[in-house]
């Protein structure tokens, strides 16, 4: 076992979690301009479109002001006509990222 924490690259790192189980946790955080990093939130498990929308409505949009700009990736869940509607209710315009961009 190496413990000089040098990379080996090419060799495939073999370990086990400590209970056998694996866990899912999303962060979410907006980040603005002039604000830095605003709204953040912790979700167990992986992000649906019914904790995506809690977060928009109940989280983001507070944070959001007339004229801001909010860009999301293509995940399905971002794409729910509540989601831009939430957004747009604050005066903020709703964008998505080319398939090529990653976020």
């Amino acid at each position: 076992m190496r413990t000089d924490l040098v990379r080996r690259y090419g060799a495939r790192v073999t370990d086990h979690a400590s209970d056998g189980r694996w866990r899912t946790t999303t962060c979410l955080v907006a980040l603005g301009v002039t604000a830095g990093l605003t709204a953040p939130a912790v979700f167990d498990g992986s992000l649906a479109g019914p904790s995506f929308l809690a977060y928009i409505e109940q989280i983001l949009v507070p944070t959001l002001a007339p004229g801001d700009i909010v860009i999301l990736d293509n995940l399905s869940c971002h794409k729910s006509p509540a989601v831009r509607r939430a957004i747009e209710s604050a005066g903020a315009s709703l964008w998505y990222s080319r398939n090529t961009v990653r976020i």
